[in-house]
């Protein structure tokens, strides 16, 4: 097994470990909306050098937070606001935040309450973050304040671009 080959699997089990879930999220528990999908995950660390990327952070709040203190919006600004010189420690800047207003086309069963924009220079970056221990001390807050989320990862298209 090459060194890259043993990284991913070490990665894939951290991820599996920490999301509680299997590669496919097929066990009864588990929220694919809250814990991602492995199999992404290991798509998205296979091209650790590719970049830059940019991340699409959609927000579904919990009406109350899961701790108790507060709403769910309030618990995920907590975490925003401890995250935020985390994620410029691993080279991501935010491009964008806003509430969402209207929901105009789309299944409005997947109304979102926040849109972020986060930029990285490369996959590897944000792996890094997932994977540092001060960020581990602060995800519970994020888990505390969401409903839902969905993290897309987009890279520029030079052909449409101008």
């Amino acid at each position: 097994m090459n060194q890259k080959s043993a990284y991913l699997l070490l990665l894939s089990i951290l991820l599996l470990v920490a999301c509680g879930s299997d590669p496919l999220n097929h066990i009864p528990g588990v929220d694919p909306w809250m814990d991602g999908n492995l199999a992404e995950f290991a798509s998205f660390a296979k091209d650790a050098e590719e970049g830059p990327v940019v991340m699409i952070n959609l927000l579904k709040f919990k009406k109350e937070s899961d701790d108790g203190e507060g709403t769910g919006a309030e618990a995920y600004a907590r975490y925003a606001r401890l995250a935020a010189p985390l994620v410029e420690r691993h080279g991501g800047s935010m491009v964008f935040s806003g509430q969402t207003e209207e929901h105009l086309v789309g299944d409005t069963d997947y109304d979102w309450d926040m849109v972020l924009l986060v930029s990285w220079p490369a996959h590897q970056n944000l792996l890094d973050l997932a994977g540092d221990e001060d960020y581990e001390k602060i995800a519970h807050h994020r888990t505390n304040g969401l409903e839902r989320t969905m993290l897309i990862a987009m890279t520029q298209d030079f052909v449409t671009a101008r």
